[in-house]
């Protein structure tokens, strides 16, 4: 069943009656279906729930982070806490942002919480929201202040993770992955082999992936976080897209058409739970989820998000029809998703939005 919901504020991005939504657990636009653990199809809540697509903010100008240099992918640009949503954007006004989670009643309920040249990495624990920019890397406390500068490189600092004791980093074309310790030093704890492109920290490990020049041959990395124990983990000749973990699992997607892959961390399990991706910008990963964006093809008009369960083993639409979404968070049954609008309006007719599940 499809549900075609109109937003509660008007989707400038694309008309209601193009934005296509679906019933949690509906087949999409690809036909494919979430199944439980045992192989069976989950029907006890199949078409039970539906989806709402509101927008928070619209005319956001680039939003998301992103270096220029090479084949660099997007690096997210959204997280969530209570009551709030941020993002950076990198257009004629880049710097961080604040916003409702839910639709406000005024005009334009959008606040500037810092100013930015360029933010080219991103990243947020469940206290702060990390930013590059360009080559310092500062902080923002989620119980308000003001940003603090955390650590700062030679060069443009483009992929970011963090822990609750340490930041992960590195820089430019830079092969050394830096790790700063909060109130403490910075120090190299491992040269990649091949170019990191992306990063993130799933269980007690750093993940990234090292691409060689042609930005196709890609070796997925890891080691603990404590700088102890590294090893390769798979190689790939598709290119690398971006990836994101939780305690237990790591999501990442590679290749074109891409693929998603599910690690489980502490073994080690690797599969492959979705295929045909319309390229990947974002993951977030919750306790029973992965969520994922696709900017989609052509003139990007036909971005979508899709989730998997954790032990599912295919993927569900969730929205298609969003003008190149480039960043995604999840807080409880809301989804936030950064697009960042259309060639023709210049990228200056972005939106944040949010994807409601309802019970």
């Amino acid at each position: 069943m499809r549900v075609r919901a109109c937003p509660l504020v008007a989707l400038l991005l694309a008309a209601c009656s193009d934005l296509k939504t679906y019933a949690a657990g509906d087949a999409g636009v690809d036909g494919v279906e979430p199944v439980t653990s045992d192989g069976g199809t989950a029907g006890a809540d199949r078409g039970a729930s539906g989806i709402v697509v509101e927008v928070l903010a619209a005319n956001r100008d680039r939003p998301g982070a992103r270096s220029p240099a090479g084949f660099r992918p997007w690096r997210t640009g959204i997280a969530v806490s209570g009551d709030r949503v941020y993002w950076v954007e990198s257009g004629t006004m880049p710097g961080l942002y604040v916003a409702p989670t839910l639709p406000c009643p005024g005009t334009d309920c959008v606040e500037k919480v810092a100013d930015a040249v360029r933010p080219a990495s991103f990243t947020a624990t469940s206290t702060h929201v990390y930013y590059a920019d360009t080559a310092v890397i500062k902080r923002l406390s989620f119980g308000g202040g003001t940003p603090e500068t955390v650590a700062s490189a030679s060069d443009e600092v483009v992929n970011l993770a963090a822990t609750d004791s340490a930041l992960f980093w590195s820089a430019g074309d830079h092969q050394e992955l830096q790790r700063t310790l909060f109130g403490g030093t910075t120090s190299t704890i491992i040269r990649s082999n091949g170019t990191p492109v992306s990063f993130a920290i799933a269980g007690e490990r750093l993940y990234w992936a090292g691409v060689d020049i042609s930005g196709q041959t890609v070796a997925l990395q890891t080691i603990g976080v404590d700088g102890k124990g590294a090893r390769e983990v798979a190689r790939f000749s598709g290119g690398f897209h971006t990836m994101a973990g939780n305690e237990t699992y790591l999501y990442f997607a590679e290749n074109n058409p891409g693929n998603i892959h599910r690690l489980t961390a502490s073994t080690g399990r690797e599969e492959v739970v979705a295929r045909e991706a319309l390229g990947v910008t974002d993951i977030a990963v919750d306790d029973r989820y992965a969520y994922w964006v696709e900017p989609g093809n052509g003139d990007f008009r036909n971005g979508r998000v899709r989730r998997i369960g954790h032990d599912a083993r295919e993927a569900e639409t969730l929205a298609e029809s969003i003008p190149r979404p480039v960043a995604i968070a999840v807080s409880d049954d809301a989804v936030f998703v950064a697009s960042s609008g259309t060639e023709e309006k210049e990228w200056k007719d972005g939106a944040i939005l949010r994807l409601s599940v309802l019970k």
